[in-house]
């Protein structure tokens, strides 16, 4: 091993000491007083408030706990799976957005095995800037990808399958399985059921813009209840709720996975190891898989 990755490594044990509220804290503090050292690793800066709003719809230390409860499952989920993070392994953070989950990350692997993928080209500049690093790349909405296969030990995605196509998430499986290492896991949100209860009970409340869209966007929302009851993959792909720019009408809307879809669309190239959704705690279901 050579002086530096010893002194990186020496680092990240460093940083795997802090309990994970007190790094939720630590990344909170990179945000309200930046910028902010940690056993000698600069933490990524971030973007402005309206920014941050407009893509997750919160700002500062609200959007980072929102990030933080994902992180937390996926690490404690992978060791309980048997596939804890190690510090050789490395990491994509699919739709990375301006990077509030992939610099949660930086705790348990270093800043060279945490790469991103982003179909927004603001976006990878913003990660390249305040990470101030390369591993962050463009990607056109349907595969393939520009990144090599068998690189990855963990792909995970925050609110993204919430939004994908069925044929985009399809595809993107098929990608996921090419960019993993064998045994490889990845971890992926979708919208829950409940979510279904919320925009319907937004109907005629006079909502306009995303919330308005929401609310209109199924005829019937006892019928597409139904259709996710039966496992069956749900998606409104109506104005309003699928985005612009590359964020396409057959690409991108508003997506709900139910478990028995996701353990049998994905069966040819991975194992669902576990659906896990705790409403109180959670904002969106977790898919956990594992490639075969």
């Amino acid at each position: 091993m050579s002086a530096s990755a010893f002194i990186d490594l020496l680092t990240m044990q460093d940083l795997m000491m802090q309990p994970l509220d007190e790094w939720f804290e630590t990344i909170c503090r990179s945000y309200s007083h930046p910028p902010t050292v940690v056993d000698g690793l600069l933490l990524p800066g971030f973007p402005p408030d309206n920014l941050q709003a407009n893509t997750t719809g919160q700002t500062g230390v609200a959007t980072l706990k929102e990030a933080f409860v994902f992180y937390q499952d996926c690490v404690e989920t992978f060791a309980s799976l048997g596939a804890a993070i190690q510090y050789e392994h490395t990491l994509l953070d699919f739709g990375m957005g301006w990077g509030r989950i992939a610099r949660f990350f930086l705790r348990d692997l270093p800043l060279a095995n945490i790469h991103g993928l982003d179909v927004m080209d603001e976006f990878v500049e913003i990660c390249r800037n305040t990470f101030r690093s390369t591993n962050f790349h463009a990607t056109p909405p349907f595969p393939p990808s520009p990144l090599e296969a068998g690189t990855y030990n963990y792909i995970v995605g925050y609110s993204v399958f919430s939004h994908l196509s069925e044929r985009a998430c399809a595809e993107w499986m098929q990608e996921f399985h090419r960019l993993l290492a064998p045994g490889g896991m990845v971890a992926l949100t979708t919208r829950g059921r409940p979510f279904l209860y919320f925009c319907e009970s937004m109907k005629g409340q006079g909502h306009t813009g995303y919330l308005g869209a929401l609310s209109s966007m199924f005829d019937d929302f006892n019928a597409a209840r139904s259709s996710y009851d039966r496992g069956e993959f749900v998606h409104s792909n109506r104005e309003g709720v699928s985005g612009g720019g590359a964020m396409t009408t057959e690409f991108y809307g508003e997506t709900f996975i139910p478990r028995a879809y996701a353990a049998r669309a994905y069966s040819h190239g991975f194992v669902l190891e576990r659906f896990q959704f705790d409403p109180p705690r959670q904002s969106h279901p977790i898919m956990f898989f594992r490639k075969k």
